[in-house]
């Protein structure tokens, strides 16, 4: 497809003119601790670490790790809500040439298991909280080292911002783990990053892609530092910047977009452990943030709030978001309550983050922007997935750019159907139209996306299968106003469970086995679920009964 889009690019952005950075991201952190030391790079709910104490703190990480005989290539695991020790943990990890794998701390002990195993870390850093939740399962996983934090250690005696209970609630982790204060403390530093170069694999971050299990995509050192150059210039980030960090760091799009350009820019980064409305208002307000990325279900809460018209919201030039399709209803009324535009994006984990983004001079509701410079996109048939497109036709979106993985970690197969010919195959079913907006319609595979993350229907399925009253299950999204999409199971009982089992019972099993984002919110038992002639759970079936009304079964 012809790159009709640029003409609607920011002023002044020549994509010819655009060099990719050659080093990586430990790199950047370093020359900023050199050149700017007493500058804070994190506000932890008023806890200030400059950029020195940064680069020192995760020169001791990294030197702990490389003194633990860990070497380039190996994975650590860090199974943390955002924090400082997430990100000295993180960068420490990229200055000891392992890679990082970001674990998801809604996930249960069911869920470690897998990306524990498939990835074969050898240390895992969590809190005393997730300690808890990995003991059970710790025998089991090829771990040779925990290391435990509180997230008090790093908390001002007098905060500035309300502070998760949670994170006040004293934990004692399993006596066989290390403190990670400690580590700290006696560590000796690496006093120079292990060499990478830009092809070397930096993180692994678990996704379905777009079928199947949770699978690593591989995102190399080249993928971080170029989608943060060309975010950067696109948005005209600069380190004057004061962006507000209330998104996941473990997900790539809080990760890249907040987390690495801090790192990447030299930005003051507020971050927040968790999303609290009046939290994230109070610090916008008190910290004078200047830009930030938040997902749907955050933009809707802030809309619907009565509170949000209370804060002095002026200091801000841009909110982006993405994760999840903004109603265009939504981001009028956004506009409406906050003065300015909201900014939509759209990427994945394979694509490091955002491979479009709306222009922030002209962004267009209901679309997710245009191709970032030194990405090709087009549109391509669902029949043969080669035909090219036209302007409107609705078909899977293919990306190619210098932000796409190198592949799924451990599956060629896998990769070999993501990645035809350079291509990226997103899964997304879109169209662009006649300036080259992108419009994502919905998913080609079956994966729900609720409050922003990402669910896999097997993945559910797999453990409520472990229910001994649940003969079969099939899971569903089903359209919710404010999550975007609902997960819903049609159950089948086993017969002597019926008329004793109930609904309710089911979804309160699931809280306590998965995510909570995961576990469904709505259960329908049924005699019998739909399926093909090869005994294939026909979902397409399952998702027009969803529309339906509910039945009780016989």
């Amino acid at each position: 497809m012809e790159k009709i889009w640029r003409r609607y690019w920011p002023a002044g952005l020549d994509e010819a003119a655009i060099r990719l950075p050659t080093e990586p991201l430990s790199v950047f952190l370093k020359r900023h601790a050199r050149r700017v030391p007493g500058k804070p790079a994190l506000v932890f709910y008023g806890r200030e670490l400059t950029f020195a104490e940064l680069d020192e703190a995760t020169d001791r990480f990294a030197g702990w790790l490389h003194a633990r005989g860990l070497r380039p290539g190996d994975r650590v695991a860090i199974y943390l809500e955002n924090c400082p020790q997430f990100a000295i943990a993180y960068f420490g990890g990229l200055k000891a040439g392992a890679v990082n794998v970001c674990l998801n701390p809604m996930h249960k002990a069911t869920e470690l298991l897998h990306e524990l195993e498939d990835s074969a870390a050898r240390v895992l850093v969590t809190s005393d909280q997730g300690c808890a939740v990995v003991e059970p399962i710790r025998a089991r996983i090829p771990l040779e080292a925990v290391v435990v934090t509180s997230y008090r250690d790093f908390l001002p005696g007098s905060p500035t911002l309300p502070v998760p209970v949670s994170f006040l609630e004293p934990v004692r982790p399993a006596s066989d783990t290390e403190e990670f204060r400690r580590v700290l403390e006696s560590a000796v530093p690496l006093g120079t990053p292990e060499a990478r170069v830009m092809s070397d694999t930096a993180l692994l971050q678990y996704t379905s892609g777009t079928t199947g299990v949770p699978k690593g995509a591989e995102l190399t050192h080249g993928n971080l530092v170029a989608n943060c150059e060309l975010q950067r210039l696109y948005i005209d980030l600069t380190e004057a910047d004061v962006p507000l960090g209330v998104l996941p760091w473990f997900h790539i799009t809080g990760m890249e977009c907040q987390l690495n350009m801090m790192a990447y820019v030299g930005t003051t980064l507020v971050a927040l452990g968790r999303f609290e409305l009046e939290t994230v208002l109070r610090a916008i307000q008190r910290y004078r943030c200047t830009l930030t990325t938040l997902i749907a279900t955050i933009n809707v809460a802030i809309v619907n709030s009565a509170k949000t018209r209370e804060y002095d919201l002026s200091s801000l030039r841009a909110c982006f978001s993405g994760g999840a399709p903004v109603p265009a209803e939504v981001a009028r009324r956004w506009e409406a309550v906050t003065g300015y535009t909201l900014i939509e994006g759209y990427g994945l984990s394979e694509t490091t983050a955002p491979t479009h983004i709306n222009p922030p001079h002209r962004p267009k509701y209901g679309t997710v922007g245009v191709p970032l410079p030194l990405t090709e996109v087009k549109v391509v048939s669902l029949e043969d997935g080669a035909t090219e497109l036209g302007i409107g036709q609705s078909g899977e979106i293919v990306v190619r750019g210098p932000m796409v993985m190198k592949g799924y970690w451990r599956r060629p197969e896998a990769t070999a159907e993501a990645i035809r010919d350079g291509w990226f195959y997103t899964g997304d079913i879109g169209r662009a139209d006649d300036e080259g907006y992108f419009t994502v319609e919905e998913r080609k595979k079956d994966m729900v996306k609720a409050s922003g993350y990402s669910v896999f229907p097997a993945e559910v399925e797999a453990i409520m299968y472990r229910h001994p009253a649940i003969a079969e299950v099939g899971v569903v999204g089903v359209p919710d106003p404010y999550r975007g999409e609902d997960v819903l199971a049609f159950v089948v009982l086993k017969p002597d469970a019926r008329g004793v089992v109930t609904e309710p019972q089911i979804i309160d099993w699931c809280r306590g086995e998965m995510a909570v984002y995961k576990a469904p919110r709505q259960v329908r038992f049924v005699d019998a679920l739909p399926k093909t002639a090869s005994g294939k759970i026909l979902k397409r079936a399952l998702r027009e009964q969803a529309r339906g009304p509910q039945s009780t079964p016989g």
